[in-house]
């Protein structure tokens, strides 16, 4: 019987659903939002949940968890980062799913995917050209003709 259990599955076989939420996470955790389809925001949710919560402690297992999982190493390092020390204090509801209406071409229902509490990315150090010294236009006067 299947009381109270609630899975959304999906017809794409089980590597290709692991692939599939894998990309899913690591697009989210990367960019910090998603537009996806419902059910795949619904499937994604939890995977998430579970994986901010490793990221919240630095450790060595959680850290394989994460690469076993993701199998992205600058995502896990950027999770424990940037993530982890963001939502520390938070004990779960990292992520929130917000509804966006029917697809226009096939009508499917779509939905966004969201951090609930701040999570900042550090953008990139801007990169300064360094500045010519020599500056000064050639003398004409000491050409060698």
């Amino acid at each position: 019987m299947r009381h109270r259990v609630k899975k959304i599955k999906f017809n794409f076989g089980h590597d290709a659903n692991k692939q599939l939420l894998r990309k899913l996470a690591v697009n989210f955790l990367a960019n910090g939002r998603l537009q996806t389809t419902l059910s795949k925001a619904k499937v994604l949710k939890p995977h998430l949940e579970r994986l901010v919560t490793k990221m919240k402690t630095r450790n060595e297992a959680n850290k394989n968890y994460l690469l076993r999982y993701l199998g992205d190493y600058k995502t896990v390092v950027d999770g424990f980062d940037r993530v982890g020390p963001a939502l520390s204090k938070i004990n779960g509801g990292y992520v929130r799913i917000v509804k966006l209406g029917p697809r226009n071409d096939d009508g499917a229902p779509l939905a966004k995917i969201e951090w609930v509490y701040p999570v900042v990315k550090e953008s990139a150090p801007l990169k300064v050209k360094a500045e010519k010294k020599n500056n000064e236009k050639p003398d004409k006067t000491n050409k060698i003709s």
